[in-house]
């Protein structure tokens, strides 16, 4: 761990920026699509991950296994995701950032179809 003030605004898509191995990690998420008609994949992991959402107005795709949702949020608002999600932004300058373990599963799903296509181990 470091004691290190850093600057938190996103650089690329995806930054982990701290982590305590073996426990969590924390990162920055700047989705790619800009706006929820744009998103073709959703993920899943093994372990829930905390979005709170930074910077501007920020979105996510959910799906249950039944039902899917779009949600948008605000900054300094958060959101627990268990189910398949993918990001996306609603305001240019909107980011989330992204609490989770260090090690678990993510199961990749086709958005339109739901069927499977890759699981990977991190």
């Amino acid at each position: 761990m470091s004691d290190e003030i850093i600057n938190i605004l996103p650089r690329a898509r995806w930054e982990v920026k701290f982590s305590d191995q073996g426990s969590w990690r924390t990162g920055i998420y700047r989705p790619e699509f800009a706006g929820p008609g744009a998103v073709e994949t959703l993920e899943k992991h093994s372990c829930p991950e905390l979005f709170i959402c930074a910077g501007g107005r920020m979105g996510m795709v959910l799906y249950d296994g039944a039902r899917e949702r779009v949600v948008e949020l605000d900054p300094n608002e958060a959101l627990l995701v268990e189910d398949y999600h993918n990001g996306f932004a609603v305001d240019e300058r909107g980011f989330f950032i992204v609490v989770e373990r260090t090690s678990f599963t993510t199961e990749y799903i086709d958005r339109h179809t739901k069927r499977f296509i890759r699981k990977v181990e991190t």
